[in-house]
């Protein structure tokens, strides 16, 4: 089996182990629930800054959802969901404590070594197979991932038990649709819909959709095995000559990945300056022949920046979607991976609402 693979098959094994988990992830949505229609504010927190960049202003994710901040720190009667991979673990272990002293309501997202610190724990318990592990000599790339699996989950149980309330709570649609910002503009600061055509979902049915269909995106990744390594090797050959790896990562928990633990530091980032257009300017000046430019984007094929990479002599791999998009061949990737996540990027329908979450 290909390293590939056996990494995929280890993701999809945590989505099992946070399928066990799902009465405990209910219960925690419950408690947070109550103290939303209570008025309570709602936080994500982390020593990691991609597990708070996964859920704040997210397409799928609720509105009401802040950042944490130490200046501002939330009251009692607020609700903080705290992520953990362990790295460093007395970080991870001060900001725990922090948000204790606080009183406010704290969810826990991590490894079971710090659920004391909390008042409801989801473990982000998954196999950890070594020869997975060893080969980024730590297990953050497979935690950090479970984290957000579970993040997501409780997330859909949330809303959930919100309309059992009789709420059904604003979340954003990706702006990348044609008609997003003036629909999530038009909810200004509601924290709930003032009006919404959702009635009382049961337990389980949302987190488990969302598990399900993040399944088959797994399962659509693993179709795609040949294409990775294929690019894989053509990256190690570009790194062999001396050349390097430009990777344009787009916005939210990829852009964090470069310098995480783990990250043996083949490829150079690329800034992201606004959604998935990479800085022309900055191509021009860093390409050079030999080189490869790595694109990691959503839908959109960015020609301009394949038209310079291509100027500049460089190969040009792309990770998106898909695209019907006719361009001209020098603008055309040597590589692509499809990974199959959907357009609006979000997976779960509700019954009532207006989008996908």
């Amino acid at each position: 089996m290909s390293f590939g693979k056996a990494y995929l098959e280890t993701l999809m094994a945590g989505i099992e182990t946070a399928r066990k988990g799902s009465a405990q992830i209910v219960q925690a949505a419950e408690s947070v629930a109550s103290r939303l229609i209570e008025n309570g504010d709602l936080y994500i927190a982390s020593v990691r800054p991609d597990f708070v960049s996964e859920g704040y202003i997210r397409s799928g994710g609720l509105m009401m959802l802040k950042p944490f901040d130490a200046l501002r720190p939330p009251a009692a009667k607020d609700v903080v969901i705290a992520g953990w991979t362990g790295t460093p673990a007395e970080q991870d272990r001060m900001l725990l404590s922090h948000l204790q002293n606080t009183g406010a309501f704290t969810v826990g997202i991590g490894t079971g070594t710090l659920s004391t610190h909390v008042n409801a724990f989801i473990d982000s318990v998954l196999p950890l197979p070594p020869e997975i592990v060893s080969r980024f000599g730590h297990d953050y790339p497979l935690i950090s991932l479970q984290n957000l699996i579970l993040l997501w989950t409780f997330t859909g149980e949330l809303v959930a038990a919100l309309t059992r309330q009789g709420q059904m709570p604003a979340l954003y649609q990706s702006v990348l649709v044609p008609g997003a910002r003036a629909r999530n503009a038009s909810l200004g600061t509601h924290r709930f819909h003032p009006a919404h055509q959702v009635e009382s979902l049961p337990p389980g049915l949302l987190g488990n959709t969302y598990l399900d269909n993040l399944k088959l995106c797994f399962h659509t990744l693993c179709d795609q095995i040949p294409a990775i390594q294929q690019v894989a090797q053509a990256c190690a050959q570009v790194l062999s000559r001396g050349n390097r790896i430009h990777a344009f990562l787009i916005s939210h928990f990829p852009i964090h990945q470069a310098g995480a633990p783990g990250d043996p530091g083949y490829m150079t980032p690329l800034d992201v300056h606004t959604g998935e257009t990479p800085d022309l300017k900055e191509l021009d000046q860093k390409l050079r022949p030999g080189d490869l430019f790595f694109f990691l984007g959503y839908y959109r094929r960015p020609v301009k920046a394949y038209e310079t990479a291509r100027r500049r002599g460089c190969q040009i791999v792309e990770i998106i979607t898909g695209t019907d998009e006719a361009i001209s061949s020098d603008a055309l990737p040597d590589y692509t991976i499809r990974p199959g996540w959907p357009y609006t990027d979000a997976l779960v329908p509700v019954p009532g609402y207006d989008i996908r979450i």
